[in-house]
């Protein structure tokens, strides 16, 4: 169906799109509640969830293999290799079939119940995106960093974004599986906002819980993590200018 308007007529098809690394302490839960919650939702007619493997080198990837079995609408990939967040959730997005597209993390961070407000603001704004405002108690220095990249970011883009930065979005299916994100790290959110601002296509905000990890390890590195962002967010505003120049071409939505 190419009407994303007529999708949000009835229950909508959905597909749960998520990188996981090294979450195999944690990992059964989430998926066991992502899963009971989707299959009583009025609102969801169908499901799948797309969990990207990224090279874990714990058990992750035989958890989500046998998951498959109790959870059939479980579709797991593996890298061999571990790829960095962005590459594993491209790879999740490639897979996707549904006609909306939640983008979360796989560490429990954004609780499903999200999912309804997220629902109600596309069908009330009739936009084609929904990315959620997080309340984070970070450290005051990644705090920092996600406010100064988020500031560029819409300053390049002319946009006022409150959490440009979000991992927790909902997403047009083929409007997202034409991205072309180029990330591979932990930049892959601020490229999906950007990219959707490219396109004209301007996310719609809702508030949204976020909750502290309880298990695993974040494989963000602040030093470098810092690093790379900045460096990202200095492409971002470089590529908006060659856009805005006509020396790139402007995707179309």
């Amino acid at each position: 169906m190419n009407d994303p308007a007529r999708t949000l007529l009835s229950p909508v098809r959905l597909s749960v799109a998520a990188p996981a690394y090294n979450e195999a302490e944690g990992i059964e839960a989430v998926i066991a509640g992502w899963h009971g919650f989707l299959s009583a939702q009025p609102d969801v007619a169908e499901f799948e969830i797309v969990i990207c493997n990224d090279g874990s080198r714990d058990r992750t990837g035989d958890i989500l293999d046998r998951l498959t079995l109790p959870f059939p609408e479980l579709k797991p990939l593996h890298f061999a290799r571990n790829q960095g967040a962005a590459a594993a959730l491209n790879a999740a997005i490639a897979a996707t079939q549904g006609d909306w597209v939640l983008l979360l993390d796989s560490d429990g961070q954004f609780p499903i119940q999200n999912l309804p407000g997220m629902l109600a603001a596309v069908r009330a704004h009739n936009s084609l995106a929904a990315i959620g405002i997080r309340h984070k108690k970070d450290v005051a220095f990644a705090q920092f960093g996600s406010w100064a990249s988020g500031l560029v970011c819409n300053l390049v883009h002319g946009s006022r974004m409150r959490d440009f930065n979000s991992a927790f979005k909902l997403v047009w299916g083929p409007a997202l599986r034409r991205l072309g994100l180029e990330a591979r790290g932990m930049n892959y959110s601020t490229e999906v906002t950007s990219r959707l601002l490219e396109r004209g296509i301007v996310p719609v905000e809702v508030a949204i819980e976020h909750r502290p990890r309880t298990t695993g390890v974040s494989s963000m590195k602040l030093a470098r993590g810092a690093a790379h962002r900045l460096l990202f967010v200095l492409y971002i505003a470089l590529r908006q200018l060659l856009l805005r120049l006509g020396i790139l071409t402007r995707p179309q939505p």
